[in-house]
């Protein structure tokens, strides 16, 4: 049976934002002039509560995978749920999977708080979404705070996706990829391939891809010339890395702006440089804004 939660709707001008707080505080729809700008939520969504049917969803305190859900801090070593079966790792964070609080809600704006201890660590942290409309453009402003007593390792990203035709591009300028294995983990830091130069604004449906990039400028274009459409998606430089999901044979495919590459955790304690992960002191705190505005 459906669970039909309560969603939070904004508007400004043409501007239309769809909010799910108790199912991951998800973005279920962006839309302007009634056109979809992601992909909206599935009925599958409210049906089985499950957020990768989501437009959009949270990446907090971590993006993507962590190894098993297991990673060294300070001289010890940590293990998290594996938290989507038959995924072996933990995989994007905790936000995801749990109901977010209305810390505030207007016609244009809101905020969406969310509190958390990881079993099993001493970890602890406080995580905000403030979204923003304005004529033309959604600001989505992430912020994770660590509530704790212990330093901790935290990132930050967010998980949009867009609806894919045969004609749709993707534009973004990047430095390099993090080649994955076979369990979906980075291995090494690459030059891009010449198939893989988002510079050139190559189509998707032509692409077939699961991998964390890196260098990223801070602006990622989608156009669909088909729907005389497009949308510039731009983030501070705290997300200086991009997940580029484009899964064979699906409808949608994913843009992801984070704050550290996959298994940054793991990758920081092995002493290499450029992951992009955040150490927070106890009461410190990281924020980054990503925008979503029409073309």
């Amino acid at each position: 049976m459906a669970i039909r939660a309560d969603l939070l709707r904004l508007h400004h001008g043409l501007l239309e934002l769809e909010l799910c707080p108790q199912i991951g505080g998800c973005i279920t729809a962006l839309r302007h002039r009634g056109r979809d700008l992601l992909r909206p939520a599935s009925a599958r969504f409210f049906e089985q509560q499950d957020p990768r049917e989501a437009a959009s969803f949270p990446l907090v305190p971590f993006s993507n995978r962590i190894a098993d859900g297991r990673f060294a801090f300070a001289g010890a070593v940590h293990q998290l749920d594996r938290n989507s079966p038959p995924e072996p790792h933990a995989i994007h964070g905790h936000g995801w999977q749990h109901a977010w609080t209305v810390r505030e809600a207007g016609a244009r704006a809101a905020v969406l708080e969310f509190t958390h201890r990881i079993a099993l660590t001493p970890f602890e942290y406080r995580a905000t979404q403030s979204f923003a409309l304005a004529a033309d453009s959604l600001t989505v402003t992430l912020e994770i705070a660590n509530t704790g007593k212990v330093p901790m390792p935290a990132g930050l990203g967010l998980h949009p996706y867009f609806p894919r035709d045969a004609t749709v591009t993707l534009r973004a300028h990047l430095d390099h990829v993090w080649r994955a294995d076979a369990r979906k983990l980075p291995q090494e830091r690459a030059p891009l391939p010449a198939e893989w130069d988002f510079g050139n604004a190559p189509r998707v449906a032509t692409l077939a891809l699961d991998n964390c990039f890196g260098g990223w400028d801070g602006t990622a274009a989608i156009s669909w010339p088909e729907r005389d459409l497009s949308v510039v998606m731009s983030a501070d430089p705290m997300f200086g890395h991009l997940v580029i999901y484009v899964p064979p044979g699906q409808d949608f495919f994913c843009v992801e702006p984070v704050s550290h590459v996959n298994d940054g955790f793991n990758l920081a304690a092995r002493g290499i440089a450029g992951t992009g992960v955040q150490i927070l002191a106890p009461g410190a705190s990281v924020r980054g804004a990503v925008r979503f505005a029409v073309g």
